[in-house]
């Protein structure tokens, strides 16, 4: 069965409180917590901010999952000088230690994802080198995550928009605990097909971003062109998929936007809409009860 959550994106001053009891109100099966860092202050609901015991309670008293937590995470930081770099790393591997201190706090907070980016190709770099940089980095981060029972999700952005980027990259990552987060607005402008999408990334997808876009901007589901629909009945097609829906609503980076308040009640109503059967049947089932599907 597939689960629902919203992205925290769509409301960065609301607390971590008022998440969870949105999510579990509107009949979210999860949130997906956005982090910058410890010493992060841009979100009121940075996980960061508070102990990973009071994190896990707020959301555990309510019935709501923890489905991922999202960082800014990059990995194509290149080694120069090559040589030198290499030998003495001049703090290059910063980022794949943060990374890996988030690993412990998902762990501690009950997230079984951890969201990090590959990213750019750095100018002068070659392509197949960066790939490797990026696999390397996603394999040390998996292995830190061993029995921490955290998975490291790969996402699309960047130089590697496609679904075949990210197969390649972590397939060479070689790892079970390495798999993908699609951001299905991305991939479409990339020029992905959605079925073919589902199909390349199979069991690597555990994760998918859902939004629309317009011509101007951001745009309720459904009412864009980024194949947000089709995208989700792909996911009820052949290609089986079972795992998370992540709702994002791009409030944090354009301030324009409807407040989530606004948007979130219809988001749900549309995404177990379009999913029918196929959505998981707790939070499927409040709505049904309250004649909402």
């Amino acid at each position: 069965m597939i689960r629902t959550a919203f992205s925290t994106v769509s409301c960065p001053s609301w607390t971590l409180d008022r998440v969870a009891r949105t999510a579990a109100e509107l009949g979210f099966d999860g949130v997906d917590l956005r982090t910058f860092g410890y010493d992060s202050r841009q979100f009121v609901n940075d996980p960061l901010m508070t102990s990973a015991r009071k994190v896990a309670r707020t959301f555990g008293d309510l019935g709501v999952d923890i489905c991922c937590l999202s960082t800014s995470i990059r990995l194509d930081a290149p080694i120069r000088p090559h040589v030198i770099g290499r030998t003495f790393l001049f703090d290059q591997e910063r980022t794949t230690r943060q990374a890996t201190q988030l690993v412990d706090f998902a762990s501690a907070i009950g997230a079984p994802y951890l969201r990090v980016f590959g990213f750019e190709v750095p100018e002068g770099e070659k392509r197949a080198t960066s790939v490797r940089l990026i696999a390397g980095r996603l394999a040390t981060i998996a292995d830190h995550a061993r029995h921490r029972g955290v998975t490291i999700l790969l996402e699309n952005g960047g130089a590697f928009r496609t679904a075949e980027e990210l197969r390649e990259i972590a397939d060479m990552a070689d790892s079970p605990l390495v798999g993908v987060c699609y951001n299905n607005a991305v991939g479409h402008a990339a020029g992905d097909d959605p079925a073919r999408a589902l199909r390349t990334l199979g069991r690597r997808l555990h994760l998918v971003r859902l939004k629309d876009y317009g011509e101007q901007g951001a745009m309720a589901l459904g009412e864009g062109n980024s194949q947000a629909r089709s995208f989700v009945d792909a996911m009820n097609g052949p290609a089986a998929f079972d795992g998370w829906i992540v709702h994002e609503w791009d409030a944090a980076w354009d301030t324009s936007l409807a407040p989530a308040e606004r948007v979130l009640p219809q988001a749900v109503r549309t995404i177990y809409g379009w999913l029918g059967a196929n959505a998981s049947g707790k939070a499927a089932g409040r709505l049904q009860a309250a004649g909402a599907v």
